[in-house]
């Protein structure tokens, strides 16, 4: 697509001859004073303003910063009768790009056009890149000491070196991103570019632009070019997340992408060649969306060349006081923020369904809602211990709560410390519902004082750890 370019000179006849000498140049357009060159530019967005600076009584050099406010991505070219070395400075250090003298050869304009099109195209990759940059992943580490967790960690540092398509699986909020970012960073090259996105948060019809880019006027609204994610991804890592969330007909174009190393912009006839690293995650089962016919299965092969598994937190419990303390040091107010071992007990044995990113959030209001800096297990709240769903008879039966029944062999533990969280858990819970007060929970559990006064002893508890006094 042409350059669009407005001329702000009061001369009619030197805008006419600039019309017929750059008609195959660029789109032309033209405005006889500054009000109407400014009104132009709020409607339609220029890329290069000719601003002639001797507009009437007008001074066309401080017209120069109405203009960047108006436009700040347009290059300014101030257009002069005579050459002053101070007015080109003054003209400069107010955002003008270049200068034009009076009178000047179609071909000195042409020149201008095609110097500064290679800077725009940079600016607009710049401004574009700052804006897809994350900086809440930048200190972020991957905690924990599971070995399954490791596992993955060491087959992600094998990756090193290597431009191999990745495929990262896991459930929502296992830290998929996190992931994608750590092998990123394993090349330790600060200017190979991190660029993702999230296929399933953008609307449908917004997507392709998105990947792809598109040129100004391509479309209704397009009203500026704009710098794709495969464009920005040049010599780095594209992270497409949700990938599964891809309709067949743009999966089939993210294909070409891949297996060409090159993209087109909507709007735009040219190819721009692209070299890039693919890391996909996805929290479906993608090889089933294949034999389903809803996924392609030639991406899915050019994506899963190398697949990395990310563990459920269900599946890493020994991993959970790493994570909990690393979120309490993110949130709390003071470094002395800690929970103790009874709480702590308790989150390790809930299902976290939703993942570390559960875990986190738990945390963060947690901070924000107790006065702290203890956290005690009377202090979390009751879906972490029975966290329900319908049954057929019209009661409420436990679903992935604290006392859940475990579902796989590896999530048994032994039945005396299983009765022995179920029997804390439920006496934590009278207390806490008689308001600390032990003689109404000795009663409403059917024990003595003494008996429940002995429990209490025997696992640590007669400071408060559930409730206060």
């Amino acid at each position: 697509m042409q350059t669009q370019v407005l001329v702000i000179d009061d001369n009619p006849e030197f805008l006419t001859a600039l019309r017929i000498g750059l008609r195959s140049q660029c789109t032309l357009t033209t405005a006889e004073n500054f009000d109407d060159g400014a009104a132009l530019l709020r409607r339609h967005p220029m890329e290069i303003v000719l601003l002639d600076i001797s507009l009437g009584q007008d001074n066309g050099l401080q017209r120069i910063r109405t203009i960047k406010q108006i436009c700040p991505a347009a290059d300014v070219v101030i257009v002069t009768g005579h050459k002053d070395p101070q007015l080109l400075v003054t003209a400069v250090r107010l955002g003008a790009a270049d200068y034009l003298i009076k009178p000047f050869a179609i071909d000195e304009v042409v020149a201008i056009l095609e110097k500064l099109a290679p800077y725009r195209d940079i600016r607009e990759k710049h401004a574009a890149f700052l804006e897809d940059l994350n900086e809440a992943f930048g200190d972020r580490l991957i905690l924990g000491r599971s070995a399954f967790l490791l596992g993955q960690l060491e087959r992600a540092r094998k990756l090193k070196g290597h431009q191999a398509n990745i495929l990262i699986e896991g459930e929502s909020g296992t830290g998929k991103e996190l992931f994608a970012r750590y092998i990123h960073r394993l090349d330790q090259q600060p200017d190979r570019p991190f660029v993702a996105i999230n296929c399933a948060a953008i609307p449908e019809n917004l997507l392709e632009s998105e990947l792809f880019g598109h040129e100004k006027g391509a479309f209704t609204g397009a009203a500026e070019r704009k710098v794709g994610k495969f464009e920005l991804a040049h010599n780095g890592d594209l992270f497409l997340d949700e990938v599964s969330s891809l309709k067949k007909d743009l999966q089939a174009k993210i294909l070409r992408a891949i297996q060409e190393q090159e993209i087109v912009r909507i709007g735009s006839v040219k190819s721009i060649k692209v070299n890039f690293r693919v890391i996909a995650a996805c929290n479906d089962d993608l090889e089933a969306l294949v034999e389903h016919d809803r996924f392609r299965r030639d991406l899915f092969h050019r994506l899963r060349v190398v697949t990395l598994n990310i563990p459920p937190l269900r599946d890493r419990r020994e991993d959970i006081p790493i994570l909990a303390e690393a979120f309490l040091n993110k949130y709390a107010r003071t470094p002395d923020w800690t929970f103790n071992k009874t709480a702590m007990m308790a989150l390790q044995q809930y299902a976290w369904p939703g993942n570390v990113r559960e875990l986190e959030n738990l945390i963060q209001s947690l901070v924000i809602l107790i006065p702290g800096p203890t956290i005690m297990l009377s202090d979390l709240p009751e879906w972490l211990f029975h966290q329900r769903g319908p049954s057929t008879n019209g009661a409420q039966t436990p679903a992935n709560g604290l006392l859940a029944l475990p579902d796989a062999p590896g999530d048994f533990q032994a039945l005396k410390a299983y009765v022995t969280t179920a029997e804390r858990v439920y006496v934590a819970r009278a207390l806490e519902v008689m308001c600390g007060d032990k003689s109404k929970a000795a009663a409403i559990l059917q024990v003595s004082r003494s008996r429940l006064y002995e429990k209490l002893k025997d696992w640590g508890m007669t400071n408060g750890d559930y409730v206060s006094e």
